[in-house]
């Protein structure tokens, strides 16, 4: 389903015609037009002149699920004006791989593009399991899951880590802040919250669900310490094919390079085995066991070599 247009204007909205006209063709132009050069020179000239006058609002995104969007953080922004998610790649690699009845894991869901797209897939007889510590995001989160209801979806509140107990989550700002981290980052984390950790295998003792087909990983510096937490879940006959941000590049290729896993980058809107994954020009990485033959299926487009660098 495609972006919705022109927006719903509130009654009482003080902004011009001309304001909402200019808004809405250039939202249009950035969510639809299929050249990408320029539009970022483009965003970042017209965002702030073009934003509505409501710091809330409600649209339906590409992937045709609705969102809730708070217009002062950035990212959310982005969404508001380019209709999808900047990770739009991982994202379909998501509807690409997984199937219907497949368990997801969102480690660091934030307001849940990712839990919202793997639902959509997974169907009702999958399952979609979204962990996010941080209070404002878990409010984002939950509002998102309720404008897009789904029996597959699991909240949870809790960080997840290496053990169990509690830690310092460090946040940006007073919104559903994508850059929160049990890692203080000097410059950038203004405020911090209390939050309730656990490691992936305790979850998993203690819930006695189905362990993930898919697991994604996003938390900002801490992912290792995610991993670090999984190594049963690692180890296992059928372990998840991993979809990680690469922060710390050094811990989290040993921690799954020491578990058989091969990577992939993204370049050029494609996947790429990895020869050297500590090499790799992607932010994000996929990773997956060569010796787990339903990795070697879903990952057929990365050719018949698949494991082998």
């Amino acid at each position: 389903m495609s972006t919705s247009f022109p927006e719903t204007v509130p009654a009482g909205s003080r902004q011009s015609l001309g304001l909402r006209i200019a808004r809405s063709l250039i939202r249009l132009y950035l969510s639809r037009f299929p050249l990408r050069n320029g539009k970022g020179r483009i965003y970042q000239t017209w965002q702030k002149v073009l934003l509505p006058a409501e710091r809330w609002v409600t649209m339906t995104v590409r992937q045709g699920f609705q969102l809730r969007l708070d217009l002062q953080d950035p990212a959310q922004r982005q969404i508001y004006f380019f209709g999808e998610y900047d990770e739009r790649h991982e994202i379909r690699l998501l509807q690409q791989v997984l199937r219907p009845g497949d368990c997801f894991w969102d480690v660091g869901a934030n307001i849940g593009f990712y839990t919202l797209t793997a639902a959509r897939v997974v169907g009702p007889t999958g399952r979609v399991v979204a962990f996010e510590p941080a209070a404002h995001a878990w409010q984002a989160l939950h509002t998102n899951v309720i404008l897009n209801p789904s029996k597959s979806i699991h909240l949870v509140r809790l960080a997840i880590s290496d053990r169990s107990g509690q830690a310092t989550l460090h946040r940006h700002a007073a919104y559903a802040d994508g850059g929160a981290s049990l890692v203080a980052r000097d410059g950038y984390h203004l405020e911090t919250e209390v939050v309730t950790t656990l490691p992936l295998d305790d979850y998993l003792a203690q819930t006695g669900g189905p362990p993930p087909t898919f697991l994604k990983i996003d938390v900002e510096g801490h992912e290792a310490g995610v991993l670090a937490g999984a190594q049963k879940l690692l180890a296992g006959t059928e372990p998840p094919l991993i979809l990680i941000e690469m922060n710390d590049p050094a811990s989290i290729c040993r921690h799954l390079l020491g578990h058989g896993y091969c990577g992939a980058y993204l370049r050029r809107r494609r996947w790429h085995r990895a020869a050297d994954p500590l090499r790799a020009p992607s932010r994000n990485m996929l990773w997956w066991r060569p010796d787990c033959r339903g990795h070697q299926e879903r990952l057929s487009f990365l050719g018949p070599a698949v494991g082998r660098a």
